[in-house]
């Protein structure tokens, strides 16, 4: 999270502070002002695109007759600034949600099979994290399923498998089954079910074991392509191979 933290006096003669402060990929102004010594309130607001979201007031009537009254103004306004902008962040994060707990909601969701929400949920966490390759291929996933926008949630998971591949080129392989899962659930949603098979089957190169790709590839009434391809299925080459390999993962 970046946050832009410089507090700038703009006005010498009205005493005005003001501050850019940006959480959660919002922009905040915070600005910190002197009403005058007729009212003797330093008033501090928050704003979010020209509307006032937060107002705090402090009154100073009892430094009005001290000795070096502007200096002690002029602290007075920076500490209530400081505190104003320290309080409005912390009630900030308290509200803003990281990212594992957007990731257990939306497990919990689709667990529940409740894909709208789901999606949704999906499109909020994405605004913060736009870059996040699970979420983008979960949502391009749903895109397709959901609402029907097949090019767009093809495209998502995709876009989703670059980014992973450009962000962790090495040793994430088992990770790269559920971005096939998803890709090829979206290209079934747009009925192209030659392009989910291949995607099923890139998915099942990375883990032949997968449960949720090959239980896709049987309800399509496929099954998985022998280990050695250009040999029958029925060659006990293939089938002492596959069962090496079964052992293998086992243990």
């Amino acid at each position: 999270m970046k946050e832009e933290d410089d507090i700038k006096i703009t006005s010498g003669q009205q005493k005005e502070l003001s501050t850019k402060v940006v959480i959660g990929g919002k922009r905040y102004l915070v600005i910190t002002e002197d009403l005058g010594t007729k009212k003797h309130l330093i008033t501090t607001r928050v704003y979010l695109g020209g509307e006032i979201i937060s107002v705090k007031k402090i009154d100073y009537e009892n430094i009005l007759n001290a000795s070096g009254f502007e200096k002690k103004l002029r602290e007075l306004m920076l500490r209530h600034h400081e505190l104003a902008i320290t309080m409005f962040k912390a009630e900030k994060m308290k509200k803003e949600k990281v990212l594992s707990d957007y990731f257990n909601e939306i497990k919990t969701l689709l667990q529940k099979k409740n894909h709208k929400s789901a999606l949704k949920l999906l499109a909020v966490a994405l605004e913060r994290y736009p870059d996040e390759p699970f979420l983008l291929s979960y949502y391009g996933c749903l895109e397709a399923i959901v609402n029907k926008n097949y090019t767009h949630g093809i495209v998502s998971c995709s876009r989703a498998i670059e980014i992973f591949r450009e962000r962790i080129p090495f040793g994430q392989e088992f990770f790269y089954p559920v971005f096939y899962l998803n890709l090829g659930r979206a290209y079934l949603a747009a009925r192209n079910k030659k392009a989910a098979v291949e995607a099923f089957h890139m998915g099942l190169s990375y883990d032949n074991e997968h449960t949720d790709l090959l239980w896709e590839i049987r309800k399509l009434g496929i099954r998985k392509k022998p280990v050695v391809s250009f040999l029958p299925r029925s060659n006990p080459i293939n089938k002492y191979i596959g069962m090496m390999l079964h052992k293998l993962r086992k243990t």
